[in-house]
């Protein structure tokens, strides 16, 4: 089956496939915010629920050099279904470019991402990438279709928290 890709908002594109039970996501997101903001607000883990809807918990368990060890207890919604998705994720950050994260335990089989920061004229552009395995036996009824929209509206929720940052550092 084709990704499926978002449409409508010139600003994100997300395009998503599933093969073999993987969900691969491929997101490019440009933000009038300047890289610096954005790295602030995409590695604010501790602060991540109250931007990111069903996110219930995000917490640094322990650092080590460039590589957080975080733990995230979360809801996520496919179409009709939730689930409940803890993970414990190594994220290697390479200031202020570029974030590998891979999972290390947690209620799913695999998850893997990669997210870059690139400056562009006016803002900066993100590029996401990952690929996880819920092992869920409902992970066969998640669609495409379903994913791409709460992957698009996790993007526009990171979006408006990296404006408001801005708005409110523009004020002082």
């Amino acid at each position: 089956m084709p990704p499926v890709s978002a449409g409508g908002n010139p600003d994100l594109d997300v395009s998503v496939e599933i093969v073999d039970g993987e969900i691969r996501a491929d997101v490019s997101l440009f933000v009038r915010a300047p890289r610096q903001r954005v790295w602030e607000v995409i590695n604010d883990y501790e602060r991540a629920p109250e931007f990111m809807r069903g996110l219930q918990t995000s917490k640094i368990i322990s650092r080590s050099g460039d590589t957080l060890r975080v733990y995230q207890k979360d809801q996520v919604r496919f179409g009709p279904f939730t689930f409940p998705v803890e993970t414990v994720k190594d994220v290697r950050l390479t200031e202020p470019v570029r974030t590998e994260s891979r999972l290390v335990s947690g209620s799913i089989k695999k998850y893997e991402s990669t997210t870059e920061l690139i400056s562009e004229a006016g803002g900066t552009r993100i590029v996401y990438r990952s690929v996880a395995n819920p092992g869920s036996f409902l992970a066969g009824f998640i669609g495409e279709s379903s994913v791409r929209r709460e992957t698009e509206e996790r993007f526009n929720q990171v979006r408006s928290e990296i404006l408001r940052r801005q708005y409110i550092a523009a004020k002082q």
